[in-house]
């Protein structure tokens, strides 16, 4: 039995893929290889997580980015 999209989407959402058995790891990157839509999800949470992390390291302080923020959207 294979693994479903949804589980596979479930498991790169949640992070838990590391702490899963060897065996299910390589039915994910399996399931991966063969999915271009699991592959393509997989491939934005990775540059999802990594602008993330590359944001928290260059944030301004909280209340200097959100007066910015309401700036920007206020067209201000």
């Amino acid at each position: 039995m294979t693994i479903s999209c949804k589980n596979v989407a479930k498991l790169l959402l949640s992070e838990q893929l590391q702490s899963q058995k060897w065996w299910k790891r390589m039915e994910v990157r399996l399931h991966l290889s063969m999915c271009d839509l699991c592959s393509r999800l997989a491939r934005q949470i990775k540059q999802l997580r990594a602008g993330a992390r590359t944001m928290s390291t260059q944030a301004e302080p909280d209340s200097e980015l959100e007066e910015r923020l309401i700036r920007k959207i206020s067209g201000q």
